[in-house]
């Protein structure tokens, strides 16, 4: 506010000077030239009649001569001083309106918006600095579960983008550098922990650096709040890892480590992929990677680190890059760009299985599948994809797998905000047996429908607990079953949803019975349908429906019903 004031000032001061002695000027002149009333006596203005007049003269509103018929002295007077009012009045009024298109002073407007906005927000949320591809994505998510956000973004055009967007223009926007410690502590970051409820950061930017920065600026101020940072640098991840950064989010490693899973269990990549896709949209089915050998396009940090994936899977692999020095690490090796189908031929793409195209550059990826789907059609195609606006041009080209990364980072984020239980659950099911995932996905099949579920978690504390309380008290087990019934029909209809995670203290139970008891203090993670989301809070949102679930039978409401009914079981 004091510098929206000091621009204010700075612009307007000469205006308002002038203004002032221009209006003084004519309002003591009007004072004192004499007139004549009526009866034809001499008559001053008063102090008011001469504000009043030289008010409504300068701004050309032009009521007339007040209170009586000006002389041929007074008319002339205001004859010489109406122009140089309206001329100030003018001077005046561009004056303003420079000042409102001054950038510095939108900028601090939009600024002073911004603080008033954040403090106005009543429930936790989580700062997201970058609205790319990635951001956006995350937003979406973050608004589809119900979550607030505040939003800085460098780019304006982003900012207007979102502003335009029904859905997204309820977050707080702040165009301004993310790295800049100021902007976090408007957005939210409070070193003080006193005034707002900020959950944590989300850096998603394209540098490493600035996400970097932002990283160690929150553990500095704010050490306790948990940081989520994108990041594709080892040396730069390494400098967040010492910063105690909670989540270094590494796209091209995430999808290393996915297409090694698919390697070795197809089942659990497959359910994996359930799991963290986007709600409701469609689910991929199920296909197999081929056993066999393998060729790689670009050794960049992606290609890299497929390529020692795929090793440590005991895949063979044979790399191409047009940088001579980075095959050293490779037996099979061919130097040249993969776009050419001689190439293609010297790293032996007749026998090969498959293909990844890999480099950096998302035509020259589209020009290595396509060649190399004229020499054999009948390859397993892996694409890198950069930039979002290609979409359309690799869905067209009918690439099996696609590692999108705006995507990938989303989804990973996505899932430790919203779902911190998704985590543990997907690394106990890495190392489970096959015919484990393949039973987690016959009971999946039926309930989503083609569709990927919402996951929501569950607290038995507070309110959600009093249904659970109120069962306890009356001797009464509550049991997972119980939560999945359907409560708005008295049927033995059951939800669309499994639950996948139990935790209870430190202990974790995965895949629970539907008859394993909740307690107090309990968390659950369901995965299902929206529908299905909806009805079970609606259960837990009023204690008698899950006492009638529970006990089996309608029971009565209120406490001396209760009381009686406790008091028959005794008995």
């Amino acid at each position: 506010m004091n510098d929206i004031l000091w621009l204010t000032m700075r612009k307007m001061r000469l205006p308002l000077i002038l203004l002032l002695l221009v209006f003084g000027f004519s309002m003591f002149g009007m004072m004192l030239i004499p007139g004549i009333d009526n009866e034809g006596d001499v008559y001053y203005l008063n102090f008011l009649e001469a504000a009043y007049f030289v008010a409504f003269m300068s701004t050309t509103i032009g009521f007339g001569e007040i209170p009586y018929a000006f002389t041929n002295a007074q008319r002339l007077f205001v004859f010489s001083i109406i122009y140089l009012n309206v001329a100030t009045w003018l001077y005046s009024v561009g004056a303003i309106l420079g000042l409102f298109l001054d950038v510095r002073f939108r900028a601090e407007l939009a600024a002073a918006r911004f603080r008033r906005r954040v403090s106005w927000i009543g429930e936790p949320f989580y700062i997201i600095c970058g609205v790319g591809d990635t951001g956006e994505q995350i937003l979406l998510g973050l608004n589809q579960r119900g979550l607030h956000a505040t939003i800085i973004e460098l780019r304006e055009d982003r900012i207007h983008k979102l502003e335009l967007d029904s859905s997204m223009n309820k977050f707080p926007m702040l165009v301004a550098d993310a790295g800049d410690k100021d902007s976090l502590i408007q957005a939210g970051l409070n070193p003080e922990h006193k005034k707002y409820n900020c959950l944590g950061v989300i850096t998603t930017t394209n540098d490493d650096h600035t996400n970097l920065k932002i990283a160690i600026t929150t553990k500095l101020l704010c050490p306790k709040l948990t940081v989520l940072a994108r990041c594709e640098s080892q040396v730069v991840a390494a400098n967040m890892a010492s910063f105690n950064t909670d989540y270094i989010i590494d796209p091209y490693q995430i999808f290393a480590e996915r297409l090694g899973l698919a390697i070795q269990s197809s089942v659990k990549y497959l359910v994996q992929d359930w799991l963290i896709a986007v709600p409701g949209t469609q689910l991929r089915k199920e296909k197999p990677l081929p056993n066999g050998h393998w060729i790689i396009c670009g050794l960049g940090r992606f290609g890299s680190k497929v390529a020692q994936q795929m090793q440590q899977a005991g895949v063979g692999i044979t790399v191409i890059d047009v940088r001579e020095h980075l095959l050293k690490n490779y037996p099979s090796s061919v130097h040249g760009r993969g776009t050419q189908a001689e190439t293609l031929r010297a790293a032996g793409v007749a026998d090969a299985v498959g293909i990844i195209a890999g480099t950096g550059d998302d035509v020259d990826n589209l020009s290595i599948i396509m060649t190399a789907r004229d020499i054999k059609p009948d390859l397993f195609f892996v694409a890198r994809q950069e930039k979002s606006d290609n979409s359309i041009l690799f869905e067209t080209a009918e690439i099996d797998l696609i590692a999108r990364r705006s995507h990938i980072v989303a989804r990973r984020i996505l899932a430790l905000v919203t779902t911190p239980l998704l985590r543990p659950f997907l690394e106990y099911m890495i190392h489970q047996k096959d015919n484990w995932a393949e039973r987690l996905a016959h009971k999946l099949e039926p309930i989503l429908k083609g569709r990927a579920p919402n996951l929501w978690l569950i607290d038995i504390n507070g309110i959600d607990a009093a249904g659970v309380q109120v069962c306890n008290k009356l001797n009464i087990k509550v049991k997972i079953t119980n939560l999945s019934h359907n409560s708005r029909f008295h049927n033995e209809q059951s939800l669309s949803s499994i639950c996948l995670v139990l935790e209870r203290g430190g202990q974790r139970i995965f895949l629970p019975e539907d008859e394993h008891e909740i307690k107090e203090g309990d968390r659950l993670l369901f995965a299902g349908r929206s529908r299905a989301r909806r009805d079970m809070f609606w259960t837990l949102s009023d204690p008698n429906r899950l006492l009638s679930n529970a006990a089996g039978v309608d029971l009565p409401r209120g406490a001396i019903w209760r009381w009686w009914y406790k008091k028959r079981q005794h008995k």
